[in-house]
Order: C-alpha cells, then sequence, then structure tokens
C-alpha cells in the first residue's frame, strides 16, 4: 500500500531525494482518500433519493 511505501521510503533513505519521493506519496494517498469519500458521499446520497424518494 502507498502507507508502507512512504514508511519504507523514509526509514531506508537510500535514495538521494527520499523526502520528495515520500511528500508525492503522501499527496497521492490524500488525494485517493479525498476522491473516496467525496464519490462514497455522492453515490450514498443518490442510493438514499432513490429509496426515500425525496429530492
Amino acid at each position: 500500500t502507498l502507507a508502507v511505501y512512504i514508511w519504507k521510503v523514509n526509514s531506508e533513505g537510500m535514495l538521494p531525494d527520499a523526502t520528495k519521493v515520500a511528500n508525492g506519496a503522501s499527496a497521492v494517498l490524500i488525494l485517493m482518500v479525498l476522491i473516496f469519500n467525496f464519490s462514497a458521499r455522492i453515490i450514498g446520497r443518490r442510493i438514499h433519493r432513490s429509496f426515500t424518494g425525496s429530492k
């Protein structure tokens, strides 16, 4: 997973730009969480509307 990759890059420090790589992977992880969260809200709202019949 991305979290394990971030930990591995930070703990090993084999790359010369390990901080940049870890920061980039962290940004990707945060964006993925936000996208999944917002899409789940949208899907949940649509399902709720279809079951309750409200607009």
